[in-house]
């Protein structure tokens, strides 16, 4: 179950053009993406708090925008981390970042769920020695 509706999104990016369709399939991939996040770190998102489950909301809406938006937003080069232009004789190039347009789940994403802090670890060495 995806943690956002197709209203909810069309809600939040009215501008967006998506099938139907393919917007529900993003929305369920996002939530899936999410639910990876939560569940190795104990969370329970199956009867979140209604604050907890805005927050669900609003990122897996943000996640499914960022896809669309790499492959649907005017101008070639949106996104791009380098291009260049010729004029003649007509020369358009862009480097894209890996996974552009990919649906996953960024630190930003984790710090808006509350769940970007890491986790710090600390071991003494063994000397042999004894304690």
């Amino acid at each position: 179950m995806a943690f956002a509706t197709i209203d909810e999104y069309a809600a939040l990016y009215p501008m967006d053009e998506v099938d139907d369709d393919v917007l529900s399939a993003m929305l369920d991939e996002a939530s899936d993406a999410i639910e990876g996040e939560l569940e190795p770190r104990g969370i329970d998102y199956d009867d979140p708090s209604e604050k907890f489950a805005g927050k669900l909301r609003r990122v897996c809406c943000i996640i499914v925008h960022r896809s669309v938006s790499a492959v649907t937003a005017p101008g070639f080069m949106l996104g791009a981390t380098q291009a260049s232009q010729t004029a003649g004789p007509y020369t358009l190039n862009a480097s894209y970042p890996s996974g552009f347009g990919t649906i996953r789940v960024l630190p930003s994403d984790r710090e808006k769920l509350g769940i970007g802090q890491g986790t710090y670890l600390f071991a003494e060495p063994f000397d042999g020695r004894g304690a």
